[in-house]
């Protein structure tokens, strides 16, 4: 995708009236940038509407053929011979293996696993220990902790401070057309 740049000329800004009239550029593209999402949303929202009962009646349509078609598959597992699929005129059906996973066993809990495993001899490696540095906490205590301390930790507080002009909004929201 080509995307093209708008090469604007290399002037600075010197007085407040040409910040000002800056600002009100900014200000006036990003209200006119809004408008356009509002009403690119509002055009999506209506083609998503409009194919939204097709579209659910096809799913349930879909889904009570693939519960028959499966039945059948079911009760002719003959017709697959060795393989897992049937080609068949205007599709493939069959059966796929998902990626093996554990499952506990009917009364069991993941927490009597990791007790069990706790238990047994030579089970350690099975059982899985995460450590890692509790960066919310430490971030929730640094006025306790003082500067001198974080440095002993090996850390620094970081607090990024960026450049913004927000625009006072013009009236215009996601029900309002723009006049092309």
């Amino acid at each position: 995708m080509n995307k093209k740049r708008i090469k604007i000329p290399a002037a600075q800004v010197r007085t407040r009236a040409e910040m000002e009239t800056l600002a009100g550029e900014i200000a006036e593209m990003k209200n006119r940038q809004r408008a356009h999402s509002a009403e690119m949303d509002a055009g999506l929202n209506e083609i998503r509407k409009r194919y939204a009962a097709i579209l659910g009646g096809l799913d349930e349509q879909i889904a009570a053929r693939m519960e028959l078609a499966r039945e059948w598959a079911e009760a002719n597992l003959a017709e697959f011979g060795a393989a897992k699929s049937l080609e068949l005129t205007h599709a493939v059906i069959g059966y796929r293996t998902g990626q093996p996973q554990l499952k506990t066993l009917t009364g069991w809990t993941w927490e009597r696993v990791l007790e069990k495993l706790a238990s047994l001899p030579g089970a350690g490696e099975l059982v899985r220990t995460k450590v890692e540095v509790n960066k919310q906490q430490i971030l929730a205590e640094r006025g306790n902790l003082g500067a001198e301390r974080l440095r002993e930790m090996g850390v620094r507080v970081a607090q990024e401070e960026t450049f913004f002009v927000d625009p006072k909004l013009n009236g215009v929201d996601g029900r309002e057309r723009l006049a092309a």
